[in-house]
């Protein structure tokens, strides 16, 4: 019986071990993330104070063709991530994926207008030219990217608290309505709503070509809602951090890597804006990155996933082979009753027949004489009876090492059949697995069958003991042997014993020389006998 205590909130015992070896294995898991988290957050606020503190830094060019490349494939990534974890939650019922669904829907949707626009020549009509920019874009960006963060930390603070959301389709559903409604109602609308973003004249002849005498920048108020979002970003991606480190997700510690890169693409684009078609900044290149990331992030979680899968198979086929073997023991255990109770009974019933027979005064010497053979043919018949019910019991029973089992079946074969049996193990027998221990006893017991039937033995010596890496069992005995060579084909008791040598990947080595007995030698090698069968260890 396995027990735990809890001492001053410590648990102790066997359950205790095992809880504090999955806590240390937990921090040695997180290390390498909190590794990656530390790194990004060093590099990334050293390019951020960089680009500030040294004007040759700023990043902000004119690319149309490059800016239309970026959104597809932000676009493309946001709308299958939230594809993936849609799927994800429909399996798993796991709340953070929902969450994370509707938050990257949200911003494939505001990825996908910025593209439609671009693409449609409709990008001047609504503000989103650098030639005439206006604050529909803004706002369109702002509110996608603060939905998008609010999901996500509600999403892992319901996983963290383990809460299930009640209209997971609701949420989904309701996330992208209000998405497009709102953006929508800012495109209609945005001229009464307070500004987010200011365009200055350029002060160069070099701007004012690159840019259209154009150079947009963010309102206090623009920035500070772009600061709210990169907090969120950071919170996030705090959150996905502690899921990571509960539940070993992959795809959460890529996420939280990205989501600090989110965060600062946030800052960057409070510094120096890229919302307007055509207009690349350093957040779009952030941007990108945390694409990159969540892709490789993607491609990690569906290789774990693939390796967890390749393991559950290689575990249910142990389990099949484990459920094949208890199938064959309760089915050798049934042959065993039916055989107690039916051909052996039958045997005795004859055996009482045949000695009421012998009794009778008015046999003659022929009838005398057949009496006594068929009483003999009875008694012998009987005595295989008992020898199989025994051998089918003990090979047969789960439990008990291959030790305990062949000195058993060595003291019964010389308590029924009053030969000499002498029997060597080593203490220190490695453990079989059931079905070549099934196998060994079944040789074991065929060797000394052999010995009683045609050996005319008084002595049978069985040993068992490792030699060389390999278990060696033999059974011998001082009988009167025969010439192997002279043996045209094997008998079936002896091809029984080398097919069942061969099921276990060991050979069976008979040697015997006339009037000098017969050995019978088991040779398995230990380790490929567990990389054979898969199932237990030898």
């Amino acid at each position: 019986m396995v027990t735990s205590t809890i001492d001053n909130g410590r648990e102790r015992g066997p359950i205790g071990t095992v809880v504090r070896a999955r806590r240390l294995a937990a921090r040695h898991l997180g290390e390498p993330l909190d590794a990656a988290l530390v790194g990004a957050v060093v590099v990334l606020t050293l390019g951020a104070a960089a680009s500030v503190v040294v004007p040759g830094l700023q990043m902000r060019v004119v690319a149309p063709a490059l800016d239309l490349v970026l959104d597809s494939v932000t676009a493309l990534v946001t709308l299958s991530v939230a594809a993936l974890g849609w799927v994800r939650y429909r399996q798993s019922g796991e709340p953070v994926a929902l969450f994370q669904s509707a938050a990257f829907l949200v911003l494939a949707i505001a990825n996908g207008r910025t593209l439609v626009l671009a693409t449609s020549g409709l990008d001047a009509r609504t503000g989103m030219a650098l030639s005439a920019p206006g604050q529909g874009p803004l706002y369109a960006f702002t509110f996608a990217h603060l939905l998008a963060a609010a999901l996500l930390v509600a999403g892992s603070i319901d996983a963290l608290r383990h809460r299930r959301p009640r209209w997971p389709l609701f949420t989904l559903t309701g996330s992208a309505i209000a998405t497009l409604l709102l953006i929508a109602l800012v495109e209609t609308g945005a001229g009464s709503l307070p500004p987010l973003g200011s365009v200055a004249a350029a002060t160069s002849s070099a701007q004012a070509s690159a840019f259209g005498g154009a150079m947009p920048s963010l309102t206090l108020v623009g920035a500070a809602a772009q600061v709210v979002i990169s907090a969120l970003f950071l919170w996030a991606a705090a959150l996905s951090r502690r899921l990571y480190r509960r539940d070993r997700s992959i795809g959460d510690g890529y996420l939280s890597v990205g989501l600090v890169v989110a965060a600062f693409a946030q800052v960057a684009t409070a510094v120096y804006p890229g919302t307007y078609a055509g207009l690349i900044s350093s957040g779009d290149l952030l941007r990108l990155g945390f694409d990159v990331i969540l892709l490789l992030g993607i491609q990690n979680e569906t290789g774990a996933a693939l390796e967890r899968l390749r393991l559950a198979n290689a575990d249910l086929a142990r389990l099949q082979a484990v459920e094949l073997e208890r199938t064959a023991l309760a089915e050798r255990a049934r042959f065993s009753r039916e055989l107690h109770d039916g051909l052996a009974q039958d045997l005795w019933l004859a055996k009482l027949k045949a000695g009421r027979l012998a009794a009778l005064s008015d046999l003659g010497p022929e009838a005398t004489t057949l009496t006594a053979e068929l009483s003999e043919a009875i008694d012998a018949g009987l005595a295989e009876a008992r020898q199989a019910v025994a051998t089918m019991r003990l090979s047969g029973e789960p439990s008990g090492t291959l030790h305990e089992l062949l000195s058993r079946s060595v003291d019964e074969f010389a308590d029924r059949f009053g030969v000499r049996a002498e029997f060597e193990c080593a203490s220190d027998l490695p453990p079989l697995s059931p079905r070549a221990q099934a196998e060994a006893l079944r040789i074991v017991h065929e060797a000394l069958t052999n010995v009683r039937r045609h050996a005319d033995a008084t002595v049978v010596r069985v040993r068992a003991f490792v030699e060389a890496g390999r278990l060696v069992v033999a059974v011998g005995d001082n009988g009167r042997g025969f010439d192997p060579d002279a043996v045209v084909q094997p008998a079936f008791g002896l091809a029984s014993m080398q097919e069942r040598a061969a099921l276990i990947g060991g050979e069976l080595s008979i040697e015997s020389a006339p009037q000098d007995g017969t050995r019978v030698s088991l040779v398995v090698p230990l380790v490929p006998v567990v990389a054979a069968l898969g199932v237990g260890a030898l």
